[in-house]
């Protein structure tokens, strides 16, 4: 209550005031604190951290920040649920303060401070999240900790995640923690158990990729290598281990400084200086970034590049399936998702879609990225999956991006240099044929026939001219036909980010649905969500299409295996296939047919016959029921004959004969080059193609016969 003072009107401020003033001096000694539910330790835990395996690196991260040079993962039983995980290390081990200080706060970090540890390690865990989702994993916790400090003391103690389910806030737990005298080395064990999840053979294959990739592998300098102990990381190991970094075609050698003045260099396979720049070659304007070190191994993947080198081509190209990419290092660890198997962080695969001659890929490049970082500008996501996009991260991509940018430049000045001199050399031994033709004629023919002979050789000129002429034409045709390809997939790779976006979005529905609706989720949002689900997935797939089509590698000529490319094609067909409920019947021969000649051909038949079925189905008055592809090889003397045929409404309103020509088509929108592709890539195959109008299944029908190569 405030205080009247007779004969006077207090203003209405002053009344607030006094009240104010009197209640703070009934109550100031209600002191209160804000409490926090137990649920609160999944929202912090396991639902930020989206992998099982993710939760385990971060405690093998905390070994690293511990000094430790050994670190061993040990999965006990773990192929069901129920299973234990065993993580030990020979580091520094905790001492009662940090382990109270440290290990029990959540949030805030000690090494915030990022002092660098005995080994000089600057510490790179944070906030202790990551940690607390692996611990929450299994029901129980048993950790124990050697401090280097105490020597022969071991501090011990239990979490029973139970506990806090009949807790009202996670204040009322404690932990009792206990004190042995022990014989056994400095060092730290984290035993989980009672797992609620399994890790089946793909999950632990994961782990050990992930354990293996922590720590630089290629860099034989490095005091720490966690291992695990399992028979897929030694398979993994073994074969990360054989290294053919020699083998590569180029080696990028690339740093920026803390002044953001940038260096490269490009070597070739046996060391000798390519290219180099100047900081004014890559860009402009300086880079606002840490320094750091960028370094690529690019390799040809074709046989002919292997035939001078140790290792095989199916040793490299097997090799580069498991370690390709780029990885980021910062402060001597990989960070994910940067060089994951399908991340492309530096648009490698998008780059090569618009140049694929002098451009890499990811599966198709070793290399790292070296931070070191000491004033925190690099700073990673709450989920430990990246970095935030803030200024340093965004610069440090650009100044790769620049030098993969600038070596492409390069190697296409190589690679026009190169072609200008074979051209110039074409024409000039060209007129030095004519000109040989003409001294033989002169000096070793009578003169009777010289005229004859001229006339003749005039009459090959012209007819040489004609088909130049034809080829060039084709040329232009094939030109426009390689720039809507390279187009579409760009499109197409850069429509993947969207796709990606819904998939999550999807999730989260599927999450928070499950949570707020509880059973009646399925009956109302279950279905929609599982259609989000498929059309994300197909659209994902439509968008690795075109690069798939358009790999380098598959241009070369060699002994084709033509079950397997119309597998891989009809496989890559799937969703478009289902998307239209159409039945795709494979028929291949017992023996294994081999033609000469290039997978591209091949897959450029068999693709743009798919899409000629696909779109026999979407003519008014077609089938939406039952719609069937047949697909089928048989050796026929010494060709492979190869059938496709549908039974679609069949080849109408245009003469067989019409079919090939390039324009000529019966669907509105559609370009008429697709069949005229496959003529001509047969023919380019040694081949002849055949349509029939009305075929063995009631619609169109084709059959292409190639010349079989030796097995």
């Amino acid at each position: 209550m405030g205080v009247l003072v007779r004969g006077s009107t207090p203003s209405m401020e002053l009344r607030y005031n006094l009240k104010q003033s009197d209640w703070l001096s009934s109550h100031s000694d209600k002191i209160m604190h804000f409490k926090f539910s137990p649920n609160i330790l999944n929202r912090l835990g396991e639902e930020l951290i989206p992998n099982p395996d993710q939760g385990i690196i971060e405690l093998v991260k905390n070994s690293y920040d511990a000094d430790a040079t050994q670190c061993t993962v040990e999965l006990i039983n773990t192929d069901t649920t129920g299973g234990s995980i065993l993580i030990s290390d020979n580091g520094i081990g905790m001492d009662i303060a940090a382990i109270s200080e440290g290990w029990f706060v959540l949030g805030r970090s000690k090494k915030a401070a990022r002092e660098p540890t005995a080994l000089g390690r600057l510490p790179v865990g944070d906030k202790g999240l990551g940690r607390l989702a692996a611990l929450r994993q299994g029901s129980k916790v048993h950790l124990k900790t050697r401090p280097k400090n105490e020597p022969a003391v071991e501090y011990s103690l239990t979490i029973n995640w139970q506990d806090f389910e009949q807790a009202s806030v996670v204040e009322d737990i404690s932990f009792n923690v206990q004190e042995h005298r022990t014989n056994l080395p400095q060092g730290t064990e984290i035993f989980i158990q009672d797992l609620s999840i399994k890790f089946g053979r793909r999950e632990v294959k994961r782990l050990a990729r992930e354990l293996l990739f922590l720590a630089d592998p290629f860099d034989s300098c490095v005091s720490f290598r966690p291992r695990l102990i399992a028979p897929e990381f030694a398979d993994l190991e073994q074969q990360v281990n054989e290294s053919y970094l020699k083998d590569a075609e180029y080696h990028l050698k690339s740093s920026v400084n803390g002044d953001g003045v940038v260096a490269a260099s490009v070597l070739d396979w046996k060391e000798n200086l390519l290219f180099h720049a100047k900081d004014s070659d890559i860009s402009q304007e300086n880079y606002k970034t840490v320094p750091a070190k960028f370094e690529l191994w690019v390799f040809l993947l074709n046989p002919q590049n292997f035939s001078a080198k140790t290792a095989s081509f199916g040793q490299v190209r097997e090799w580069l399936s498991e370690v390709g990419n780029v990885h980021l290092y910062h402060r001597g660890l990989r960070v994910k998702p940067y060089g994951d198997q399908g991340d492309d962080w530096l648009k490698l695969n998008y780059a090569r879609a618009r140049n694929p001659e002098v451009r890499p890929s990811t599966s198709t490049v070793i290399g790292r990225i070296i931070v070191n970082d000491p004033d925190d500008r690099l700073i990673q996501k709450t989920d430990r999956l990246g970095f935030i996009e803030n200024e340093a991260f965004i610069e440090l991509k650009r100044f790769a991006i620049d030098v993969l940018n600038w070596m492409a430049k390069e190697r296409l000045k190589q690679t026009e240099n190169k072609r200008q001199i074979v051209k110039q050399e074409s024409s000039r031994d060209v007129i030095d044929a004519k000109t040989s033709i003409e001294n033989v004629i002169e000096e070793a023919l009578p003169k009777e026939y010289r005229t004859r002979v001229r006339k003749v050789i005039q009459r090959y000129e012209e007819a040489k001219e004609r088909e130049t002429k034809a080829l060039r034409e084709d040329l232009q045709l094939y030109r426009s036909l390689a720039t809507a390809g390279t187009t579409a997939a760009v499109f197409a790779h850069e429509s993947g980010k969207p796709v990606t976006l819904i998939n999550k979005i999807a999730r989260r529905i599927e999450i928070k649905g499950q949570e707020l609706l509880g059973d009646i989720y399925h009956e109302s949002l279950g279905r929609p969500v599982e259609k989000l689900y498929r059309i994300s997935k197909s659209l994902l797939s439509f968008s690795k299409f075109p690069l798939h089509l358009l790999k380098r590698e598959k241009r070369r000529t060699g002994r084709v295996d033509v079950s397997s490319v119309i597998d891989d094609i009809v496989d890559l067909f799937d969703p478009f296939l289902k998307d239209r409920k159409i039945e795709v019947i494979i028929n291949n021969s017992a023996s294994q047919p081999f033609i000469r000649g290039s997978i591209a051909l091949l897959e450029a038949i068999i693709a743009n016959l798919l899409t000629n079925t696909i779109n026999s189905f979407t003519v008014e008055g077609s089938r939406t029921e039952g719609r069937q592809v047949m697909v089928s090889t048989e050796i026929v003397e010494s060709y492979v004959q190869i059938k496709i045929l549908d039974n679609g409404l069949g080849i109408r309103d245009i003469n067989l004969d019409e079919i090939w020509l390039p324009g000529q088509t019966t669907k509105p929108g559609g370009t008429g080059l697709g069949l005229t592709i496959v003529k001509d890539s047969v023919t380019d195959l040694g081949g002849k193609v055949q349509a029939i109008a009305k075929g063995g299944l009631g619609g169109a029908e084709f059959i292409i016969k190639l010349p079989l190569v030796g097995g």
